[in-house]
């Protein structure tokens, strides 16, 4: 068969074939599907046991979807359901195991990825609403779209159109499709959950075609599906093997109608309007292998563009491979391409066949109707019409038209002997050759495995050919028994015994006399033990010899080797204390590792103990060292998990950049405040360690409101603001909503893993005032006084005197929220407040909406 990367799906841009890494649609590489991430066929099929098997033994050159989704979203196969959507190239990877066990609605959990498509991703889902019913069958399956196809301006659409469609062609070959919902900003499909393989496993598994009778009835199914949707007004547009599933008990079923296409303003499936709105045509994803002439070439859909999927599907299915090897249709029709006839379908089926394979809309059976009467009606009707016709004549046509028909049937019966004549005499030779063929094999009497399997194999074909054989078979069963056993015995007498059991196994398969068989092979067995025995024993022998020799040796080197070992334990071990010691910082990854490998490798068996010692040695020093440098800590805490990852003492331990300091230090300087690093190198805010209000635990709290470029890693992480324009912009950051500094504070304490969060109002007024000891600070608050205005403008953050605990700019500039009493409010007034008011008590009530006046400063938590 050829390549099955060319039944990908495809995007088609103003008739012509594009994908993202093709050139043009006439270059070599326009029939291949980009290799993007290597799973899943690109084409989305659902199945049940079976492809659940086969799903990971995809085309490695297929595409995957990503969704970043609030779900951390997987995609899909080829497993148990219904699943739609044509596939597209290029598409987003889907993180599988991210999504195992997640709930989409809270009722759908998703079990395990079924396939993937252009527009999404199929899973197969525990539905928690039949659970809870008791149903037996409590599975479905759910399609979500994935990110590329959700970027499409309708692609929300173009999922709830598949599903409307879908839920109006209500037929027992069309997959049935339950509802079509969303989840925050995740959109998905449910569908029936279905058992069997999709037809395009099954081709793979047949190179040479289906089994005829399977092939029909898959054919009648997948023939009235379309009839059935053609009936609605609506063309599939992307009908292939990848979009059949053939079911254990349910008959083949026709799915993925995610890019059908009505073709009037009338049918069910096509609403008032829907036309203007929206066409799925404009998505342009269709499958070059299966797409008519017409489709690659952009035209307006017709019924005969999916005959030419019908019978392109339908040829791979008795003759096992594309009829135009997977050339597209109009690439086909410029190399003029012709068709090799199927042997197995009868002159009227291939005559349906090849019309429904015509390149050319004007020369194409126009209707699925149309093929399925052709291919599957009764020959003998027109025999019967024509002799209804000619009996009518003769009625009124008179003698003469019956003597005519009487010399007809003469001349007919003639014509019948002369061929059933012949015939026999094509039988007769062919006996005679088949009989030819035999005898010259037995006389060869080749004996090994491919001249057996040959003459079996003939014997079959002289059946084929003769009603009676038990006399030639007992025959040659005779002589190839003789000539087995003549081997046989002739080989043991030499005592050349290889391959003799074989040669009676096949005798055996022969129906050799049984007695004869166990007798030869008795004696070899025989032959062979006492061959084996003899040679055993002088073995032995020898081995003894040699072992004494070794043994004595072996006890002396060992005695030797024990004696330096326990010298060198001694000696790794006082290093090991030695390189525990804590002073300073432990070279953990340095003279703690070798040492402790050199003791693991001396003595396995304490290797548990050591670990542990080893372990708790380490968190004694990281404790110490946490106090006064937590860079240094951080480096032996990271160094310690990795070369002790099972010791669980480890795991608790938090490096705290700013537990070290003392409250109330911030004002000194740089060494007396403290930041946590990001990822990418970057630095969370800088804070400084205040008291806390009532006695309570010390806290770190920014040391300037936050600014633009304190967020720029958040806006690059979430993209829910322009990090380049925030980079390096250090004035505060205001006309913003409260949820979005309660999310920023939210994603430091996720990266840090230490606890920031919005000040209440009597830690911020502890801080802004230093407890008292701070003098009256400077203020960028509205002051218009003759020729000076003040207030007109943000000042950068680090603009302006610190307070005794090291805070700057805690009051104008921007409002900053705190919580009092679990109210939002806004403290310390802003630019635009009288300076006459702008005090460290000036508070006021606030909703958390954006407004230019209005920012924050941040409290993280002390880990100790």
């Amino acid at each position: 068969m050829t390549d099955k990367r060319d039944d990908k799906t495809r995007l088609v841009t103003g008739g012509r074939l594009t994908s993202k890494n093709s050139k043009t649609p006439d270059s070599n590489d326009s029939e291949r599907t980009p290799n993007t991430s290597g799973n899943a066929d690109d084409s989305t099929v659902y199945a049940g046991s079976l492809s659940e098997v086969k799903s990971q033994k995809r085309d490695p050159d297929a595409t995957l979807i990503t969704s970043q989704t609030p779900l951390s979203s997987p995609t899909g196969s080829r497993t148990g359901s219904s699943a739609t959507g044509s596939s597209t190239t290029g598409g987003s990877q889907p993180q599988v195991s991210a999504l195992n066990n997640k709930v989409i609605k809270g009722r759908f959990e998703l079990v395990s990825m079924l396939g993937a498509g252009g527009m999404g991703a199929v899973y197969k889902a525990l539905d928690r609403r039949k659970v809870e019913a008791s149903d037996s069958d409590p599975y479905v399956a759910v399609k979500l779209l994935n990110d590329d196809f959700r970027q499409h301006p309708d692609a929300f659409i173009s999922l709830q159109r598949e599903s409307r469609k879908s839920q109006t062609l209500a037929h027992p070959n069309i997959v049935t499709v339950y509802d079509f919902d969303r989840d925050r900003n995740t959109v998905f499909m449910t569908m029936e959950f279905l058992e069997g393989a999709p037809l395009d496993e099954l081709l793979r598994e047949h190179p040479n075609g289906m089994p005829p009778e399977k092939a029909a009835s898959a054919l009648r199914d997948i023939s009235n599906a379309l009839i059935y949707a053609h009936s609605h007004n609506i063309i599939h547009s992307d009908f292939k093997p990848g979009n059949i599933y053939v079911t254990k008990s349910k008959g083949s079923k026709v799915f993925d109608f995610g890019i059908a296409r009505a073709v009037s303003e009338g049918s069910a499936a096509h609403g008032a309007g829907e036309q203007t709105i929206f066409d799925a045509g404009t998505l342009g994803a269709l499958t070059p292998a299966y797409a008519s002439y017409e489709m690659l070439k952009g035209n307006e859909p017709a019924q005969s563009d999916d005959v030419y999927a019908l019978g392109c599907v339908a040829y791979e299915m008795y003759a096992g491979k594309h009829p135009y090897n997977k050339t597209p249709a109009d690439q086909a029709y410029a190399k003029k391409l012709k068709l090799k006839r199927i042997k197995g379908l009868t002159r009227r089926q291939w005559s349906a066949l090849s019309g429904a394979l015509e390149l050319r809309r004007e020369n194409r059976t126009e209707t699925v109707a149309e093929f399925y009467r052709q291919f599957f009606g009764k020959a003998r009707l027109m025999i019967w019409a024509l002799a209804a016709s000619v009996t009518a004549f003769a009625i009124g046509g008179g003698v003469y038209f019956k003597q005519y028909q009487e010399q007809l049937v003469a001349q007919e019966q003639l014509k019948v002997q002369l061929e059933e004549e012949m015939a026999q005499k094509l039988e007769d030779s062919a006996i005679a050759n088949q009989t030819q063929k035999i005898e010259q094999l037995v006389q060869i009497a080749a004996l090994t495995p491919k001249w057996d399997m040959e003459l079996r194999r003939e014997l079959l074909n002289y059946e084929n050919l003769v009603s009676d054989t038990e006399e030639v078979n007992e025959s040659v069963r005779l002589r190839v028994v003789a000539a087995y056993l003549k081997e046989a015995k002739e080989r043991i007498a030499n005592n050349n015994l290889e391959n003799v059991l074989g040669l009676l196994q096949y005798a055996s398969r022969w129906e050799a006399p049984a007695e004869e068989i166990d007798l030869l092979t008795n004696q070899v067995l025989t032959n062979q033990e006492a061959d084996r025995l003899r040679q055993e024993n002088e073995r032995l022998a020898a081995a003894k010899k040699e072992a004494d020799i070794l043994r004595l040796e072996q006890e002396k080197r060992e005695k030797e080797l024990e004696e330096a070992r326990q010298i060198r334990i001694r000696q790794e071990v006082a290093a090991l204390e030695k390189s525990l010691r804590c002073p300073n910082q432990v070279d953990v990854a340095g003279d703690v590792a070798s040492h402790l490998k050199a003791l693991e490798s001396l003595d396995p068996g304490r290797s548990a103990d050591l670990r542990n010692i080893v372990a708790n040695s380490l968190t004694n020093c990281f404790n110490k060292l946490a106090a006064v440098s937590p860079f240094a800590a951080d480096t032996m805490l990271s160094e310690a998990r990795e070369l002790l990852p099972s010791q669980g003492q480890l795991d608790p331990l938090v490096v705290d950049y700013c537990s070290h300091l003392e409250p109330g230090t911030g004002a000194k300087g740089r060494r007396y405040t403290c930041a946590d690093p990001l990822p990418r190198e970057a630095m969370g805010p800088t804070m400084v360690v205040v008291p806390a209000p009532d006695n309570g635990r010390p806290i770190a709290i920014s040391q300037y409101e936050i600014t633009y470029d304190d967020v720029a890693d958040y806006c690059t992480v979430s993209q829910l603001c322009d990090a380049s324009k925030y980079a390096r912009n250090y004035l505060p950051i205001h006309n913003i909503k409260i949820d979005f500094a309660e999310n920023f504070a939210g994603w430091l304490s996720s990266i840090t893993g230490h606890y920031y969060r919005l000040p209440t109002y009597d830690e911020w007024l502890l801080a802004a005032t230093a407890d008292g000891a701070s003098e009256f600070p400077e203020r960028n608050c509205f002051l218009k006084y003759g020729a000076i205005e003040k207030g007109l403008e943000l000042h950068k953050t680090t603009n302006g005197k610190q307070n005794a605990y090291g805070l700057a700019s805690h009051v104008g500039n921007v409002q900053e929220w705190a919580y009092r009493d679990n109210d939002l409010v806004a403290a310390g007034g802003s630019r635009q407040t009288p300076l006459n008011e702008c005090r460290y008590t000036s508070v006021m009530a606030h909703n958390g909406s954006a407004d230019e006046f209005t920012g924050f400063r941040l409290v993280r938590e002390l880990a100790r």
